[in-house]
């Protein structure tokens, strides 16, 4: 495929320097002729055959450009792509060979998280008595005064 793109769009840019050669010689050559007969300016002339008819050819060398620039993004990309995959399995394979949990460390896991909930159950409790008793006592509505 970036092979295809590559030649394709060199042969957009021959295409087009050559469309432009051929063009600027005809022009030439009519000016030439005309110029025997009329007189007049070579400059002006040559100006006025091949300003407006240059497009399609600068727009084919262009054209050109483009797909070999997109072709060159392509392999880099491509490449960038594999080093990343790489990489993945390189890292996935570390992490998967340094940590194996061991049964003590999952048991004192558990510990810590057990002690952790209690914790903050009984915390729950002791700040809803106290607040259960300040609103006895003030026989008030609590407001958040923000």
């Amino acid at each position: 495929m970036k092979k295809f793109l590559i030649s394709f769009g060199g042969f957009l840019i021959l295409l087009g320097t050559g469309g432009i050669i051929n063009h600027i010689s005809m022009a030439m050559k009519a000016v030439k002729e005309e110029q025997e007969m009329y007189g007049g300016s070579i400059h002006l002339m040559v100006i006025q055959m091949t300003g407006s008819t240059i497009g399609p050819y600068i727009s084919c060398i262009i054209g050109g450009g483009i797909i070999i620039a997109i072709a060159f993004f392509l392999s880099e990309y491509q490449k960038r792509s594999e080093l990343t995959s790489e990489l993945i399995q390189v890292l996935s394979q570390q992490r998967s060979s340094h940590h194996v949990p061991n049964k003590s460390e999952t048991s004192t896991l558990q510990e810590i998280s057990n002690e952790i909930d209690a914790t903050v159950s009984s915390s729950k409790s002791k700040i809803k008595s106290q607040i259960d008793i300040s609103a006895n006592q003030d026989n008030e509505r609590y407001y958040w005064k923000g």
